[in-house]
């Protein structure tokens, strides 16, 4: 007989069922971050410093140009980008937002990586919304490493856009593949130092939906579920604290007959 908490707790998020039948579980972003922490940034490559490194003399001018704040055909920004200059390709994606070159999710989601891996974490949000729109499936596998590159460093560095991205997209079917046990425990390491407790909460969540959905619920999610609640239920954040105290009320519930 199942505890009458199994059935109320997920009004708060419900994990695919893909994940429930996972050694580890899809985390759900239950909760939105604030702002604090989402303008970290991190270089993660130097990108194109230097013009002498580009072959054509006509990419060369076009480069001086761009730093002249001369106008650039849209053609050489991309050229200039896939080069690895990040101005260029942060250049570039406004060219695709304006509609002033053909655009599509995976140009928007790869020059923005471009531009974000250099330091220009401005571009992180189009980034992440453009990868949203990307089909796990169909997306080259260089540009898919690409934004692990980016967005792993950003994550571990503190940045709360990048972390709930990770999260987002790790995951049985997700654009990163199936989550490790390795990049789970980093995921809460990292949680755990911004303190606001949205991803353990997210996290007992998913354990807790796979334990609803198991005819007999396993003792080790639910404990896991347990200790994940009791680390953030005196959270800072309202929100986590508030669902967290109340998901630990309903764990504590005794054993009933369903009423």
């Amino acid at each position: 007989m199942k505890q009458a908490w199994i059935a109320v707790f997920v009004t708060l998020a419900a994990a695919p069922m893909a994940a429930q039948q996972a050694h580890v579980p899809i985390i759900p972003n239950v909760i939105a971050p604030d702002t604090e922490g989402t303008l970290i940034s991190v270089t993660v490559e130097p990108g194109l410093t230097n013009s002498k490194r580009l072959r054509s003399s006509a990419l060369r001018k076009a480069r001086t140009a761009m730093h002249n704040g001369d106008p650039v055909y849209a053609e050489d920004l991309r050229a200039l980008a896939l080069a690895g200059d990040g101005l260029a390709a942060q250049r570039y994606v406004r060219v695709l937002q304006a509609g002033k070159a053909a655009a599509n999710p995976s140009d928007l989601a790869y020059f923005s990586a471009v531009a974000v891996g250099t330091g220009r974490i401005w571009t992180i949000k189009t980034m992440i919304a453009a990868m949203h729109e990307l089909d796990p499936e169909t997306e080259p596998r260089d540009r898919i490493r690409k934004y692990i590159q980016v967005l792993y460093p950003h994550a571990w560095a503190g940045n709360r856009l990048a972390l709930d991205a990770v999260v987002a997209f790790n995951g049985e079917g997700r654009l990163f593949g199936p989550l490790s046990d390795r990049t789970r425990d980093r995921i809460l390491s990292q949680s755990e130092k911004n303190g606001d407790g949205r991803i353990e909460l997210g996290m007992a969540v998913s354990l807790l939906e796979r334990a609803r959905a198991a005819e007999t619920p396993d003792k080790d999610d639910l404990a896991q579920a347990y200790r994940l609640l009791q680390r953030v239920k005196s959270s800072d954040h309202l929100a986590v604290r508030t669902s967290a105290l109340n998901l630990l009320r309903l764990m504590d519930r005794p054993e009933t007959d369903g009423n």
